[in-house]
């Protein structure tokens, strides 16, 4: 049986409209996306994107994708013929398919502008988000009806697997911000972006619940790096540092609270959705490798499929964001990805420029070994050969500088202590590892 804690806090004391707190909201970027074919029967998803775009003060744009049609015909292997005469036909039936469809549902509203994109739909979706700087992609459900519903929620899916802006899908009887919104959360950095999304969608006088599922079988991340404390602690310490990461974006008259549930996580977040009468649930993707396609698959996934409410999928913020979230909630960040080092790394530098450092070897071969010590100057990340740079001063000499030098790194991490007292950066290379050790 599933057992319940519920923990509330204020909302902050100074008194901020909407527009105030959602303009220092990281979620907060470019245009609303609203995303049709023009042959919905249901209006929910103009409404929805119209009633985003106004609160937040940007711009509504629609994105309508054309699949090119295909001749049959061409050998086995060979590359399909298209048609351009067919297309443009196509091209300008679409086009007043989609302006009629909008129009229906806008009232006197100024028409939005259109664009037509050409090609695979989850593909162009994400690239005209990304050209765009979206906030968000606003997409039609028909969770009522069960065929549509599965069609729906695989393109949903789709176009999360590859979206870098979160995907909002609305069933037809939106009508309204939601009021109520549950937000699942395990604490990495997506779940905290579908938070601060989420954020800029309840409704005044509404209220955020930040649903944490504690599984039976759970031995996630967070709750083993805590310090070896019990998984309700542990979750309590989380949920503290989240309300302090959120604090700043939310406006004074929507209410937080905080909940743990013990259940399997689809399920739990499912339930206790239902149970609080949430109109919108939002989740966070954890992007592109195995074990968060798996997650995808897993949770988000069910989710979008299953519920009847309007549900908010959220990936991961970009690495840099994500790597500090992780060191700020668990106290470590790791990144086996090269692409994702230089920002990391410079963000490390303007975290600890100037303070005094160490930095030790640690090589089976030759031991350990100190390398030297000093005030930070930077440390930088040279793609070509995989090279990592770390300068310091000499305590002897305040104009000479120190460079040890890296190379063939294949992984890099941060750690940090709860207090903010202390940083290490370590840097796995060869057989040994290097690190960086940042004094309080």
């Amino acid at each position: 049986m599933s057992t319940i804690t519920q923990d509330s806090f204020p909302a902050g004391a100074v008194t901020e409209s909407h527009a105030a707190t959602a303009c220092r909201n990281p979620a907060l970027r470019g245009p609303v996306l609203l995303a049709t074919d023009g042959t919905s029967r249901s209006g929910a998803a103009v409404i929805a994107a119209r009633l985003i775009a106004e609160r937040l003060g940007v711009p509504l744009e629609v994105v309508t994708v054309l699949e090119p049609p295909v001749v049959y015909g061409a050998p086995l292997g060979g590359a399909p013929d298209y048609l351009p005469e067919l297309d443009d036909a196509l091209k300008e039936a679409r086009l007043s398919d989609v302006r009629t469809y909008v129009a229906r549902y806008s009232g006197p509203a100024a028409s939005p502008v259109v664009h037509l994109r050409y090609g695979p739909i989850a593909r162009e979706l994400t690239n005209a988000a990304r050209e765009r700087s979206a906030t968000l992609i606003v997409v039609g459900a028909a969770p009522h009806q069960r065929l549509n519903s599965i069609i729906a929620g695989e393109r949903a899916m789709q176009v999360l697997h590859s979206s870098t802006v979160p995907v909002l899908s609305v069933p037809p009887d939106f009508s309204a911000l939601p009021r109520n919104v549950v937000v699942g959360v395990d604490f990495s950095p997506a779940s905290v972006r579908a938070a601060e999304t989420a954020l800029l969608l309840v409704d005044s006088g509404g209220t955020l619940t930040l649903l944490h599922v504690l599984s039976p079988l759970q031995a996630g991340v967070p709750l083993r790096d805590l310090g070896g404390r019990d998984p309700a602690t542990s979750v309590q310490a989380l949920f503290g540092r989240l309300r302090d990461t959120l604090r700043a974006y939310v406006p004074h008259d929507v209410t937080i609270e905080t909940q743990v549930k013990a259940d399997l996580h689809t399920h739990g977040i499912l339930e206790g959705a239902e149970g609080m009468g949430a109109d919108l649930i939002a989740v966070g993707t954890h992007g592109p490798r195995l074990l968060e396609r798996l997650f995808v698959g897993s949770v988000a996934s069910t989710v979008v499929h299953a519920a009847p409410q309007a549900v908010l999928a959220a990936p991961p913020p970009s690495a840099t964001e994500a790597l500090d979230l992780w060191l700020h909630f668990v106290g470590t960040a790791r990144s086996e990805r090269p692409r994702e080092w230089t920002e990391a790394l410079d963000e490390f530098t303007r975290r600890n420029k100037g303070r005094r450092v160490s930095i030790e070897v640690d090589d089976p071969e030759v031991g350990a070994q100190m390398l030297g010590h000093g005030a930070l100057v930077g440390v930088t990340y040279d793609p070509h050969d995989r090279r990592v740079e770390i300068m310091v001063g000499d305590a002897h000499r305040t104009r000479r500088h120190l460079i040890h030098s890296i190379q063939d790194v294949k992984s890099i991490a941060m750690t940090a202590d709860e207090r903010g007292g202390s940083e290490a950066l370590e840097l796995r290379h060869g057989h040994g590892q290097t690190l960086v050790l940042v004094g309080p």
